[in-house]
Formats: structure tokens, C-alpha cells, sequence
């Protein structure tokens, strides 16, 4: 009798112990539910202007080396972090082949533009003078003897604007159909031009020895960077791809689409894998960042 009182009496301290740790394990899967539904609302009211949902940016990249002996491309994005109240810088800097320290200058453009962050979204004639700064500052080093171009844009609160010097691609996929939003500061943008308004045939423009030859890039004195005078209104689905012309030598434009389903990763994969499919003999260098506009981060 004795023993089975101490036996009835273990088991009844290992039930109420059983029920401490099943109240414990309780407490702790409430808490832990309770935190992730503030953290969606905390991320939702901290991202919503107007009573407007915020698309989010799923955003990828990919990198890789051409027939150059050096990757000469580089890249920024901005903290994610500071997305709700700064927006999200998303740049592409391309050293100039065939010019002196094109992998240091491209590197140089995406540092600089990393110390000047933040940037304000309305005053994009400021953000230009930034980059005017830092193209008349490698000017000064190089004096004209080495250059990157620059492809950058900024997102914040559904709307994007961009800023671009010489021929990297800032490419909106809308609704199955690529169109390249900022013009190619190159020669054969210029000849294209002169023979048009002209009324001549504008095949001379691209057969010119010089038609790739940049009119203005990141390195010029008193650089013009091209930029959106007013915001770019965004979509859900939307993919935008800032890239080196690498990507588009290999890649027509009209093309992108077929490869823009699904999240951003798979879409950067794609690209990547198509570029290297098309084994071309004088392959450039090529980076890319994409961004899919999404309405949920979950």
C-alpha cells in the first residue's frame, strides 16, 4: 500500500507537471503568433500611404563574366530596411570597355551612390546633381581616359523614378510587353536622329564604326544624366530589370517576356541561363538586377 501511494502520488506530480509544460509550450506558440501578426500589421501600416497597400519589391540578381578579362560591371541596392520611409535604390554601373579602370570606376559609381543614400523621391533634379557630382569627380581623375554608365532607379510607395548615363537598360515588363524606358545616350542614338529628321534611310546609323561610341556616361564633365520628370505609376506584376548592355546583346528586348513568370529569383535564373545558351563569340560582360512588384511578402 505504501508503495503504490508513492506511486499514485509521482504520478500525480507528473501530471501537473505535464500540464505546466503543455501551459508553457501554450503561452510560448500565442506569443510567438501574437508577435508575427504585429509584425505584418507594423510592416503594413509602415508601408501604406493614404490607405494605399504598397506593393513590395521581390528583387534578384545575377552576374557574369563576357569575353573581357575582367568583370567590369557593378551594382547598389539600397537597405531594405529603410524601404517604408526612404524608398529603394536599385542601380547598375558598367565600366567602359576598352578605357582604363573600368572595374574600379563602375565600383566607385555604386560606392558613391551608397554614401549619398538617402535620396529624396520628389526631387529628382537634386538626385541628377548627385550624379553629376560623381561623374565630374572621375573626370577629374581620368580625364575622359576612363568611364562607367549608369542605369539606377528609385521605388517608394508604388511609384519609380529613374536616372541613366550612357547605354545600360532600364526595362519595365508590363502585361507581356518589354519596353526600354530610358534612351541610349550612344552615337548611333544620334545619328538615328539626324538621318530621321532628315528623311534618309537610318540604315547608315548602325553599320557606323562608331555607332556604339557613348555620347555622354559616368566620367564626362558636366554629365547629363536622363531622368523622369514625373513618377512612373507601378503595378502589381510589374517586373523591372535594370541591366549592362550585356544582357540585351544577348537577349532582344522584344524576347524579355518569356522569361519573366514567376518570382524574382526564378525570372534572374532565366536570364542567366538564356545569355550563357547563346554562346556568342564576343559575349560582353553582363549584370542585372529584377524586380517583381508583389502584393504580399508572405
Amino acid at each position: 500500500m505504501h508503495d503504490l501511494s508513492l506511486m499514485t502520488e509521482s504520478a500525480r506530480i507528473w501530471f501537473f507537471i505535464g500540464l505546466g509544460v503543455i501551459g508553457v509550450a501554450y503561452l510560448l506558440s500565442l506569443y510567438f503568433v501574437l508577435m508575427y501578426i504585429l509584425k505584418v500589421g507594423r510592416i503594413r501600416k509602415a508601408t501604406s500611404k493614404n490607405n494605399i497597400h504598397v506593393l513590395y519589391c521581390d528583387a534578384a540578381y545575377f552576374k557574369g563574366k563576357g569575353k573581357r578579362k575582367n568583370q567590369e560591371d557593378s551594382l547598389y541596392i539600397s537597405p531594405i530596411s529603410e524601404a517604408a520611409h526612404n524608398g529603394i535604390i536599385f542601380a547598375v554601373s558598367d565600366g567602359m570597355g576598352g578605357l582604363s579602370d573600368g572595374q574600379v570606376i563602375s565600383r566607385y559609381v555604386t560606392e558613391r551612390l551608397a554614401e549619398e543614400y538617402p535620396y529624396s523621391f520628389e526631387d529628382t533634379e537634386s538626385n541628377a546633381a548627385v550624379i553629376r557630382k560623381i561623374s565630374d569627380e572621375v573626370y577629374e581623375k581620368y580625364r575622359l581616359g576612363g568611364g562607367a554608365t549608369l542605369a539606377m532607379i528609385h521605388i517608394y510607395a508604388n511609384a519609380m523614378n529613374f536616372y541613366s548615363l550612357g547605354d545600360s537598360n532600364i526595362i519595365l515588363v508590363r502585361k507581356g510587353t518589354a519596353t526600354v524606358l530610358n534612351p541610349k545616350q550612344n552615337y548611333i542614338s544620334f545619328l538615328v536622329k539626324k538621318y530621321a529628321s532628315a528623311g534618309d534611310n537610318t540604315h547608315e546609323a548602325y553599320i557606323n564604326k562608331s555607332s556604339k561610341g557613348l555620347m555622354d556616361f559616368v566620367g564626362n564633365l558636366n554629365s547629363k544624366p536622363i531622368r523622369t520628370r514625373s513618377p512612373i505609376r507601378l503595378m502589381e506584376d510589374d517586373v523591372i530589370i535594370i541591366c549592362s548592355d550585356g544582357v540585351t546583346d544577348a537577349i532582344p528586348v522584344v524576347t524579355v517576356p518569356r522569361y519573366t513568370d514567376g518570382a524574382a529569383t526564378a525570372i534572374a535564373e532565366k536570364l542567366k541561363l538564356r545569355i550563357r545558351s547563346a554562346k556568342r563569340k564576343r559575349q560582353d560582360n553582363y549584370t542585372a538586377i529584377v524586380i517583381k512588384m508583389d502584393s504580399s511578402i508572405f
